[in-house]
């Protein structure tokens, strides 16, 4: 399947989740966001689009929680 990266700035309307999004991404820390909300709110769109913008990192191969090497 074929993902085309929507762009993230492009994403509007969804401040909050954006917010969350990019606070969680510069400060690990928090633990995580939880999305939820109703069909076609960008939920997908936004977490694809923000990963598309993120450094490649090395992970610990089979691990479902994708663990960084050396954490």
């Amino acid at each position: 399947m074929n993902h085309r990266i929507y762009p993230f700035t492009a994403i509007v309307g969804q401040e909050s989740m954006r917010d969350a999004l990019i606070l969680n991404t510069v400060y690990p820390e928090i633990g995580g966001v939880l999305i939820r909300g109703e069909k076609g709110t960008a939920k997908s769109t936004a977490v694809r689009a923000l990963a598309g913008l993120l450094p490649q990192r090395d992970v610990v191969k089979g691990c479902p929680c994708g663990c960084a090497w050396g954490s």
